[in-house]
């Protein structure tokens, strides 16, 4: 249990003023100090490593990319506020002095309903006693999701390691083709997706192959292991609770869908790599895997369905970054499944992943008729960013549909 100083301070914090009391004390139970010497660096520009950070006291540089900084005096009203807080970090924040200040995992903020985002006075909510029940149950989830994880409690299945071995090699640059292959091999029902794949119309050339190593050769080593690692991740959707279970098939269906649309969209931007935005679309929903893991140690969550998809829409983007920060996977990765469903996401670089799919999950939910929350399409500037100027949502569901047969092929390939 927190003491009454700690919950104490984080009023003191714009986006946590108005709390309930049980609520700061969660949070206040997952609040990391924060020490630095003068010279060192607190937040890498451009990181996004899962925490909100208040600084209370001392003197910081924020550097820019264009190498310009500002120098910032830290006082009791700089700290109600979080620094550098944008995703990736636009600036980052160097130690002019001794600095100390605070750090709070952004899946406990997130369950909390702040999302690192900064406070709002004049917006006012009103929760039902129910309501409230749900959203403190959520929070105590969301703080044990955070602790087992990270003393490296089981949330997950771990990747299996087969991938990882098949990963770290070709990753070494010194096996070869055959030397890969019969890592593969090791586990049949891989040795055989990956065959289907290399001779799927996706791949494949006039002529079949017939054995792994031709397969590796065809496909090439960085698609080898993309497709490995996607392979290996079905095994993920599972719970041995048959109705949990039920629900992990549906979510491997959808996951299934929307890397097939990701792989695909990835062929018509240039400079993009289609198995990593098939990978990334395949873990989008990792934070719901482990909700679903969870939902039997909290039953007041999942004995209305309606209520359960609410829990998990609110933490499965933090909860889904968070592990697959765990599991080393690249920051692109880790971006696209904190911000999948975040519609009016904007920025000035070129389409990246996370645009792929967001794109990927407005053309499902048109296909499927479920419009609730999506904004009018013309907000949505990421279809912009993947489709070029002349992108229309008529033009980019013309894509899809002349792609289909590709969609549909890829679909069969991660089915096995």
């Amino acid at each position: 249990m927190a003491s009454t100083h700690d919950t104490d301070a984080l009023r003191n914090i714009s986006m946590l003023a108005d709390l309930p009391p049980w609520q700061l004390e969660v949070i206040a139970e997952a609040v990391e100090p924060v020490e630095a010497r003068k010279g060192s660096l607190l937040v890498e520009r451009g990181s996004d490593d899962g925490y909100t950070y208040f600084l209370q006291h001392g003197e910081v540089s924020l550097d820019a990319a264009d190498g310009q900084n500002k120098v910032v005096e830290l006082n009791q009203e700089v700290s109600r506020n979080p620094v550098s807080n944008l995703r990736p970090r636009l600036f980052g924040v160097r130690a002019l002095s001794q600095v100390r200040g605070i750090r709070v995992p952004d899946i406990v903020l997130s369950a909390a309903g702040c999302s690192g985002r900064a406070h709002n006075p004049d917006e006012i909510t009103v929760e039902t006693e129910e309501e409230d029940h749900r959203r403190e149950a959520e929070s105590r989830l969301s703080f044990q999701l955070y602790q087992d994880l990270k003393s490296d409690k089981a949330i997950l299945p771990s990747l299996p390691d087969l991938a990882m071995r098949i990963r770290r090699a070709i990753d070494d640059e010194v096996s070869d083709a055959k030397a890969i292959a019969r890592l593969v091999e090791a586990d049949p029902a891989m040795a055989t997706k990956l065959l289907k794949a290399a001779n799927s119309a996706l791949y494949g050339g006039l002529d079949g192959v017939d054995t792994c190593s031709a397969a590796v050769v065809r496909l090439g080593m960085e698609t080898t292991k993309q497709l490995v690692l996607t392979f290996a991740l079905k095994e993920i959707f599972y719970n041995e609770d048959p109705m949990v279970q039920q629900r992990m098939h549906v979510l491997w269906k959808h996951s299934a869908q929307i890397a097939a649309i990701c792989f695909v969209l990835a062929r018509e931007v240039k400079g993009m790599q289609p198995e990593e935005a098939l990978l990334i679309g395949l873990v989008h929903d990792v934070g719901a895997i482990a909700i679903l893991n969870y939902i039997q140690k909290y039953p007041e969550l999942a004995q209305d369905e309606a209520a359960l998809e609410e829990t998990i829409d609110r933490m499965r983007g933090e909860l889904g970054s968070m592990i697959l920060r765990k599991w080393n996977f690249p920051p692109a990765v880790v971006a696209g499944a904190r911000d999948a469903e975040n519609w009016l996401r904007r920025h000035d670089r070129d389409a990246d992943f996370t645009d792929l799919l967001v794109v990927a999950q407005v053309h499902e939910r048109l296909r499927k008729h479920q419009l609730d929350g999506l904004p009018p399409m013309e907000q949505i500037s990421a279809i912009q960013r993947v489709l070029g100027d002349d992108a229309t949502p008529e033009r980019s569901l013309e894509i899809l549909h002349e792609a289909k047969s590709q969609v549909d092929e890829m679909r069969s390939v991660l089915r096995g």
